[in-house]
Order: C-alpha cells, then sequence, then structure tokens
C-alpha cells in the first residue's frame, strides 16, 4: 500500500481506505472518515516520529516473542524500496522496549527477538541515550528470559561491542545474521551498501576470535547489475571464506521506485540462475561440513513441535540451528516450549539430528 499508494483506486475501485506503513495509529479518525461519506481515504505519509508501539500485540507463539525495536531506513541500497515504503528510521525508548520484555518474562515467554529493518542502528531517544549492544545487553538481563535474539543487521552499523556483549551475557544467542549481498567491492559499490569487503570481513573477524561458539548466516544477491564473472567468484571466494552456517540467496529483480532502475548493465536471466545454482552448490558442501562438526556435542534446544512424519522432537539450538530428536524409552514427552539437552549423533545440510539427554 505504501509503495502503490493511490494507484491502489484506480486499480480497484472498491477500495475505500489506503494506509501505509507509517499511518497505522491513524486507523480509527481514517475510518471515521469513511463512515462519514468519503470514498477515497488514505493514509500515507512516511513524516512521523511514531514507532510502532501498540497497547496490543497479537502473538502466535507463547514460548518466542519479537518485539519491534526500531522501525524504517536511513540506508539507501539501490536495490531495495524498504526506505520509501517504511521511512526514516525511529527508535522506541529503551524504557518502552524494557517493558514490554519485562511484561513477555511475567506472561511466561522466554526467549525474544529484536527485531528492525536494521535493528543494530538502534539509538536510544531518551536520556538514556542506549546503543544497541547496551539495549540487547540489558534485555538479556530481564528475569525469566533464557534467549535473545536480533534481526537483522546491517554491516555499515554492527559494531564490536555487539560481540562482547555476546561474549559477557550467554542469555543472548550465539548467532549473527549478517547480510553480505556480494563479495565484490565494485557490486558493493553499485548497490550502495556502505561498506567494502574488508570492512565486511574485519566484523567477521570479530566473530571468528569470540569466546563463543558464533553461527554466522547471510544473504547474498547474484546478478546484480553489472556484475560479471570476476565479481561473482569474489563471492564464491568469500563464501569459502567466511563459512557460513546457512544462506539466504537469490537473484537480482528489479524493483519499483529502487535507484537500481536506472542501471543499464543487466545480466541475462539464464546467467543469473546459473550464478545460483553454483552459488547454492556450494553452500550446501559448506554446510555439510559445518554441521558434521557437530556430531558429539551436547546442545540446548527449545522444542517446538513433535513431527508425526518423522517420529522426531523439532528443536532451536541457540545458534538457531534446527535440532530434531527422539527420546529413550521411560523419557518424559517435552512440551512445546521445553528446553531439553540433546546430544547430536547426525547431521545433514540443513539440520541436525540426535537424541535427548536423560536429566
Amino acid at each position: 500500500a505504501q509503495q502503490e499508494g493511490e494507484r491502489i483506486f484506480d486499480r480497484a475501485p472498491h477500495v475505500s481506505l489506503v494506509v501505509g506503513s507509517a499511518s497505522y495509529t491513524k486507523l480509527p479518525e481514517l475510518l471515521v472518515q469513511i463512515e462519514t461519506g468519503e470514498r477515497r481515504v488514505t493514509g500515507l505519509s512516511l513524516d512521523t516520529e511514531d514507532t510502532f508501539e501498540t497497547a496490543y500485540t497479537r502473538r502466535d507463539n507463547p514460548h518466542r516473542a519479537y518485539i519491534t525495536i526500531i522501525e524504517g531506513c536511513d540506508k539507501a541500497c539501490a536495490y531495495c524500496v524498504v526506505p520509501m515504503t517504511r521511512g526514516p528510521e525511529r527508535s522506541r525508548t529503551s524504557e518502552s522496549v524494557l517493558e514490554e520484555a519485562r511484561k513477555l518474562a511475567a506472561e511466561g515467554y522466554t526467549e525474544i527477538q529484536l527485531l528492525g529493518q536494521n535493528v543494530n542502528s538502534y539509538r536510544d531517544p531518551s536520556p538514556a541515550g542506549m546503543n544497541f549492544a547496551q539495549l540487547m545487553n540489558a534485555v538479556g538481563q530481564v528475569p525469566g528470559l533464557r534467549r535473545v535474539r536480533f534481526t537483522t543487521s546491517h554491516p555499515r552499523d554492527f559494531t564490536k561491542d555487539i560481540i562482547d556483549a555476546m561474549d559477557e551475557n550467554p542469555v543472548l544467542c550465539n548467532h549473527v545474521h549478517l547480510p553480505v549481498q556480494a563479495g565484490s567491492d565494485r557490486v558493493l559499490n553499485a548497490m550502495q551498501r556502505l561498506y567494502t569487503r574488508d570492512e565486511y570481513m574485519r566484523r567477521i573477524e570479530w566473530m571468528k576470535n569470540s569466546r563463543r561458539d558464533i553461527a554466522i548466516t547471510t544473504d547474498i544477491i547474484v546478478g546484480f547489475c553489472g556484475e560479471t564473472e570476476e565479481d561473482f567468484q569474489q563471492t564464491m571466494k568469500l563464501i569459502e571464506d567466511v563459512e557460513y552456517d546457512s544462506m539466504f540467496s537469490f537473484k537480482y529483480s528489479q524493483r519499483p521506485n529502487t535507484p537500481a532502475l536506472a542501471l543499464t548493465e543487466h545480466v541475462p536471466e539464464e546467467e543469473k540462475s546459473r550464478r545460483l545454482t553454483v552459488l547454492q552448490e556450494k553452500q550446501r558442501g559448506i554446510q555439510m561440513r559445518r554441521n558434521a562438526e557437530y556430531i558429539g556435542e551436547r546442545h540446548e534446544v527449545m522444542v517446538e513441535y513433535f513431527n508425526q512424519a518423522t517420529q522426531q522432537w523439532v528443536g532451536r539450538t541457540a545458534q538457531n540451528k534446527t535440532l530434531n530428536f527422539t527420546l529413550a524409552e521411560g523419557m518424559a514427552r517435552p512440551e512445546a516450549g521445553e528446553y531439553r539437552d540433546v546430544v547430536v549423533t547426525r547431521s545433514g545440510p540443513n539440520s541436525l539430528a540426535g537424541e535427548a539427554v536423560r536429566d
């Protein structure tokens, strides 16, 4: 709605209200306009300091909750429409975030994920003046919480104090999703990503040197405008150097209202597909090797559900890895949301398998 705006009225004449992502708090007054007879009402302004704080939030999982701490984006990645659809960055006060975390913990939630388009760009607007690492650490000290996660980070704003906080506070999960998008400085510059390959790898080095075993995941786009075979091979070299635990990978496709629409050096679709296949095959091999290293290790999982098809319980580790497990005879069946220790006995490219440990 934010992107298409009033054009929606032309395509769908039965629509009478179009509301963008920053105007949800104005819904009551917008609905009043509809009730008084107005036929085309819009709430599309992004000129707001409001953040996404709601009195009531629907939560489908009774054990894992999500807290939005920052909305919007001040970056201008060439392929991305988020700055247009979500507006500028607006951070919630640290106290409002902590109050929500304390309330969730009191209701029995044990895992919280901090959310934002660029979550580590968080800047506390209150006198407390917390940065992201400080807020994350404070949430991790809320009594009753066992896990705190965050997503998604932008490398430009990813600072070493985030890793330092993770080292000091075991409640902060040892998993970082840090999208690189490309391994070539030339492509990164065309994408307007605001960092170089070396700057990104410095952040990887912080994680590799951490006292904890941090799982690292990423996003990669292949076939961006002007990407040469040499550029693509630099991306392939980067994933070999980092050895990501998992990856979301995509072919570049044009999006309306993005700066990349002005670029003209398009990679043929069949070449994009080839590069994506090569990339994913390489990453699959890396994940096979990485996951095999977990065999014999003991990990705590939060139980998610019982898979009838495989007759296994599905759990998730602090590193955000799926660990399917069975119970020895006589062991009590776990409930969703419980925590169990599991010894890893097998591995595949996308998950681990093991046996629950007797208490």
